[in-house]
C-alpha cells in the first residue's frame, strides 16, 4: 500500500501543477490538522485546487472536498498574506520531495510542500518561514515561524548529474545495487526495482562489482523512467484480485505486471482514485462487522418498539371510543347480527351500505368497520359490544408487552455494542504501539526455512528468483527439491548432503506448499529430491526451458502423500529474533509460540493482520512469508 509519495510522484504532479501558473491564489482551506486545500482561479481555465492530505499526498483536483466552515487559525493567517497574490512559478527542489509554489503580492512568497517524512506546508519570506504546519528541530535545521528556512541536505540529483557521476556513485557503493539506486542514486526503493527489472540486472549483486555493460543498461533504464514520468501524460492505479487498490504511479511499472491495471489522463486523477479507496477502505477496517450487524439489528428493534407503542396507543384510543359511543355501537353491532341472518355476501354489502354508521362490511371476517368521529374500529358482529371491547384491550396489553420486551432487546444490544466498542478501542490503542522489524538476513530475498536439523533451505518467489536460487546457490554439496506439481518453485536445501531423511521430507513439503498446489486447495500431494548434478538448464534437441524452469534427469527420489500444512512461528537465528514458515516439524521443533495452517477460505491479508499482531511485527514480514493462497489457521500454540 501506497503511504508516501516518491520523488517521480511529486515530478509528475509539479509538472501538472504548470497549468496554475499565472493565476492567482483566492483561498487557503485546512482541516483535521493534517489537510491544506490551495484553490486557485486561473484565467483560461477556471477554478483549480490543490490539494494536501494528510501531509502526504500532494495533487490537483477540480473538486472540492467536504470540510468545516469555519477555517483555522493556520487558513486565516495565509488568506491575510496570500488572497490574490499571483502565482509566479512551481518547481520540484532538485530530485526531492519538495514542491515550492512561487507568488507575488506586496512582496514574494512561497508555499514549500513537503512530502517526506511526516510531511509539512511552510509559508517563506526572504528566507524566513512565516508559518508552517509542524514546528520541529532536527539536527541539521530548525523548522518554526521565525527560523531561516533551509532544505533537507542534498542528495544525488539524476536528473542533472551525468552517466560518469551515476557510475562513480554505483562502483564506489558498498551495498547491493538495489540499494545503491534506491540510496546512493536517490531513486527510492520501487523504483530502484524497476530499473532492474526494465535493465534486466539481478538487483542483489555487489553494486561495486558490476560490470560495464550492466551499469551502462541501469544508467539508460534510469534516465528513460525519469524521462516518462517528466513528460507522460497519464497514470496508472493497481488492483489486487480481490479490487484492493494498492498502488498509482505516474508511468506503468513492470513489478505490478501481473495486477489490474486502471489508467488515467493524469497523475492528480489516478492519485484521487487512489486516494478514495485507501479512505473507504480504512473506513471498513475500523468498524468491526459484528458492531455493524448489531447496529442493523438495533435499527430493526427500535422500529419495532416504536410500532408495537403506536399500535397499543391506537387500539386503546379504539376501545375508548367503543365505549364513549356505547347506544351507536351497541345498535350497530345488533342490527348488524340481525341483517347478517340469512343473506349472502353480496347482499349484506349492500344493505350495509344503506346505514351511514357503517362504514364497511366484511362478511368473509364477519367484521364491520363503524365510523366514531375521525376513527374507524373494526369490530366482530357476531359478538357483543363489551366483548368487542375486552378483545381490543387484549390486542393492546400484546402490543404493550412487545414494546416492552423490544425495550429490553434495545437496552441488551446497545450494551452489546458498547462493549465491543470499548474492546475494539483498546485493540486500536495496542495496535498503535510500534512494530519493530526483525533483523533481516540476505536469505530473506527468497522463499526460507531452516530445517529441524539446522540446514538452511531456500525457494525462488518468481521465475527469475527461481532461476537465482539455482545458479547462484546450488552448489556440489547440496541437494534440490522440486514438488510434483508444474510453476512450482526450485528448493535448495544448503549443504543438503549432510542432511538426514527427515530434512529432505521438509524440504520436499515445502516446496509442494509453495506451489500452485497450496492456491489450488489441494489437501496432499507429493515431491521430490535431487543431485545437484541432476539440474540443468540444457534442454534436448528440440526442446525449450523457460525462465525459472529446470530439466531433471536421473532419478528422482520421492515423497509421497504429502500433507499440505505449515507454521508459522518464531524462531532464533543467530542470536536474532526471527518469524519462519515452515513445515510443522521444523517449527515445532524451534519455536514455543506457532501456528499450524492449512489451505482454506481464510483471506490471506485478514490472517497477515492477524498474525503480526500476534506476534508483533510488520504485517509485511508476514505476508511475505505465507504460501501463495488463502490459509486457514488450525491450530494455536502459545499465542
Amino acid at each position: 500500500m501506497k503511504n508516501e509519495m516518491s520523488a517521480f510522484d511529486v515530478l509528475r504532479v509539479v509538472k501538472e501543477m504548470q497549468e496554475l501558473v499565472g493565476g492567482y491564489l483566492d483561498k487557503v482551506f485546512h482541516w483535521e490538522r493534517r489537510n491544506v486545500l490551495l484553490r486557485a482561479n486561473v484565467p483560461g481555465l477556471g477554478r483549480r485546487e490543490v490539494l494536501l492530505i494528510d501531509q502526504n499526498f500532494l495533487y490537483v483536483s477540480k473538486d472540492r472536498p467536504e470540510m468545516p466552515d469555519m477555517p483555522s487559525q493556520f487558513a486565516v493567517h495565509l488568506r491575510k498574506l496570500l488572497s490574490n497574490a499571483r502565482i509566479t512559478g512551481i518547481r520540484q527542489h532538485e530530485f526531492d520531495r519538495v514542491a515550492i509554489i512561487e507568488l507575488q503580492r506586496d512582496e514574494e512568497y512561497q508555499i514549500v510542500i513537503e512530502l517526506f517524512g511526516e510531511g509539512n506546508l511552510l509559508l517563506v519570506s526572504n528566507g524566513k518561514i512565516v508559518n508552517c504546519l509542524v514546528s520541529k528541530t532536527w539536527k541539521h535545521r530548525d523548522v518554526r515561524p521565525g527560523a531561516t528556512y533551509e532544505f533537507p541536505p542534498a542528495r544525488f540529483n539524476p536528473r542533472v548529474q551525468g552517466e560518469e557521476a551515476f557510475g562513480k556513485a554505483v562502483h564506489s557503493s558498498k551495498s547491493d545495487v538495489v540499494r545503491t539506486l534506491a540510496t546512493s542514486i536517490n531513486l527510492g526503493g520501487q523504483y530502484a526495482e524497476e530499473v532492474c527489472l526494465r535493465a534486466k540486472v539481478d538487483k542483489s549483486q555487489k553494486a561495486s562489482l558490476i560490470d560495464d555493460d550492466s551499469l551502462s543498461r541501469l544508467t539508460q533504464a534510469a534516465l528513460a523512467i525519469l524521462e516518462e514520468a517528466s513528460s507522460g501524460d497519464r497514470s496508472c492505479a493497481y488492483k489486487e484480485a480481490n479490487g484492493e487498490v494498492v498502488d498509482v504511479s505516474p508511468i506503468e511499472l513492470l513489478q505490478f505486471a501481473s495486477k489490474e491495471r486502471v489508467c488515467f489522463p493524469s497523475f492528480s486523477e489516478g492519485m484521487q482514485f487512489y486516494l478514495e479507496h485507501r479512505r473507504a477502505r480504512e473506513k471498513e477496517a475500523t468498524v468491526n462487522p459484528e458492531v455493524q450487524r448489531l447496529s442493523r439489528q438495533l435499527s430493526q428493534i427500535k422500529e419495532a418498539e416504536q410500532k408495537s407503542e403506536a399500535e397499543a396507543d391506537s387500539l386503546v384510543m379504539q376501545a375508548e371510543a367503543v365505549y364513549a359511543n356505547y347506544p351507536l355501537v351497541s345498535s350497530s353491532l345488533s342490527r348488524m347480527k340481525q341483517m347478517a341472518d340469512g343473506k349472502d355476501w353480496e347482499e349484506l354489502k349492500a344493505l350495509g351500505k344503506e346505514d351511514a354508521n357503517l362504514h364497511h362490511i366484511d362478511p368473509k371476517r364477519k367484521v364491520v368497520g363503524i365510523s366514531l368521529g375521525e376513527l374507524v374500529v373494526e369490530l366482530d358482529y357476531t359478538k357483543g359490544l363489551e366483548e368487542n371491547a375486552s378483545l381490543i384491550y387484549a390486542r393492546a396489553r400484546e402490543a404493550k408487552d412487545k414494546a416492552v420486551r423490544s425495550r429490553e432487546m434495545i437496552i441488551q444490544t446497545e450494551g452489546k455494542i458498547a462493549e465491543l466498542e470499548r474492546k475494539d478501542a483498546l485493540e486500536a490503542k495496542k495496535a498503535k504501539v510500534e512494530t519493530k522489524p526483525t533483523k533481516q538476513f540476505w536469505f530473506e530475498a527468497y522463499k526460507w526455512f531452516i530445517t529441524s536439523g539446522g540446514h538452511l533451505v531456500l525457494a525462488g518467489r518468481d521465475a527469475r528468483t527461481n532461476d537465482q536460487v539455482v545458479k547462484k546457490h546450488l552448489t556440489s554439496v547440496d541437494r534440490y527439491a522440486h514438488a510434483d506439481v508444474h510453476g512450482a518453485p526450485s528448493v535448495v536445501i544448503k549443504e543438503g548432503s549432510t542432511a538426514t531423511e527427515q530434512e529432505l521430507a521438509e524440504a520436499c513439503v515445502f516446496a509442494l506448499a509453495h506451489s500452485k498446489a497450496w492456491n489450488a486447495g489441494i489437501r496432499e500431494g507429493s515431491a521430490y529430491w535431487v543431485l545437484p548434478d541432476q539440474v540443468s538448464k540444457t534442454p534436448d534437441a528440440g526442446e525449450f526451458v523457460p525462465r525459472g524452469a529446470f530439466i531433471i534427469r536421473g532419478k528422482r527420489n520421492y515423497v509421497h502423500h504429502i500433507q499440505l500444512q505449515l507454521a508459522i512461528g518464531e524462531i532464533e537465528h543467530q542470536g536474532a529474533r526471527k518469524i519462519m514458515c515452515g513445515p510443522k516439524e521444523a517449527v515445532v521443533l524451534l519455536s514455543k509460540r506457532h501456528v499450524i495452517i492449512v489451505p482454506g477460505e481464510g483471506d490471506r491479508s485478514k490472517t497477515s493482520s492477524t498474525l503480526a499482531k500476534e506476534m508483533n511485527v510488520p504485517e509485511e514480514e508476514i505476508s511475505r512469508i505465507l504460501p501463495p493462497g488463502d490459509v486457514e489457521i488450525r491450530e494455536r500454540v502459545g499465542l
